[in-house]
């Protein structure tokens, strides 16, 4: 059984120690936040240690794994704690705000030999399982284009938070993009050239609101149009569609994918049948983040190998993040 030790428990904390309590055999032994009541309440549900900074919590000798869920521009802080105490690391995504703290991330881990891994949720779903295999096959033919929609309505954070500020949260580039940047990183490889305008979490609006749209052009060719939005109004939603030769596939909020044949119907890609294609005999319709912390679990005990993605996938994600940036600020295209 392996013990955790969280260091931030806002929404994503919490997520995490949900998913170790309810889908492991892991347990949540020590948590840190500099607001005592975020702490409190990881204390009271699991019955996890209080401790005083994340130094402390990372030395804790009854903790196996750090995680790191504070707020982006503090994840470096954790992570370094963690090296030296010599601990297993799961580092939500991104990497950090900014290419320099990346970097240091980088280094630290670079040779490591505990686990380290960084948190893109998506790719322990069935469904992004099971298209990432169907591309590899070679099912759509050759790749032409995907477009990716990701609008968020319900956007509520308020200027004052973190999250609302984007020096230290980088707005819907480095935050809300980061994972399905990451789906196009790990299906069509290399991006080679990178543009955008978007509006960079602009201060002088009355209320804090993002949007971003780009274009990212891959080295085998392939066109990524990638729109995203942080609003108080309109729909809420997630779509990934990629076309290829011989016809083309969506990933939406679902558990299905649905396929779009060249001259036929349309068909869904049920979850039973994903889950039979990866050869599960059990249908798991298992929220992400609990999904996420079963491989977590799994790795530390051995049963499985270490779990991906990696630090180089969490510093490619980022790169296109921050290229996105630096394209909306000069107007021209950014090379990778």
């Amino acid at each position: 059984m392996a013990n955790f030790g969280i260091i931030g428990c806002g929404r994503m904390g919490k997520n995490h120690a949900k998913g170790i309590s309810t889908g492991t055999d892991g347990k949540v032994v020590a948590v840190y936040d500099p607001n005592p009541e975020a702490a409190a309440f990881m204390h009271e549900t699991y019955g996890a240690e209080v401790m005083q900074n994340a130094e402390v919590l990372a030395a804790h000798p009854k903790v196996d794994c750090v995680i790191v869920t504070s707020p982006t521009y503090c994840h470096l802080e954790g992570v370094r704690a963690a090296v030296l105490a010599h601990k297993h690391i799961f580092c939500e995504k991104p990497v950090d705000r900014t290419w320099e703290a990346a970097l240091e991330t980088e280094r630290l881990v670079k040779g490591y030999d505990k686990l380290f891994t960084i948190g893109f949720v998506r790719r322990y779903l069935p469904k992004t399982r099971r298209l990432k295999a169907l591309l590899d096959e070679g099912f759509l033919g050759r790749v032409r284009f995907c477009n990716v929609d990701l609008p968020l309505g319900a956007f509520k954070r308020l200027y004052g938070d973190w999250f609302a500020d984007f020096g230290k949260s980088g707005g819907v580039c480095i935050d809300m993009l980061a994972h399905h940047v990451d789906l196009c990183n790990w299906f069509f490889g290399t991006p080679e050239r990178i543009y955008a305008d978007g509006m960079l979490l602009d201060q002088t609006q009355e209320l804090p609101s993002d949007h971003v749209a780009s274009v990212v052009t891959y080295e085998n060719g392939v066109i990524c149009n990638l729109m995203c939005n942080w609003q108080r109004f309109g729909r809420s939603g997630e779509v990934m569609e990629i076309y290829g030769e011989k016809g083309a596939i969506s990933m939406d909020g679902s558990n299905d994918l649905t396929y779009y044949p060249l001259g036929g119907a349309k068909q869904v890609i049920s979850l039973e049948t994903i889950c039979h294609s990866l050869g599960e005999q059990n249908v798991n319709v298992a929220s992400g983040y609990l999904l996420e912390m079963q491989e977590l679990n799994d790795a530390i005990d051995g049963k499985t190998a270490l779990p991906k993605p990696s630090i180089q996938d969490g510093m490619n994600s980022l790169k296109v993040g921050l290229k996105m940036i630096d394209s909306i600020r000069s107007r021209q295209v950014e090379r990778w």
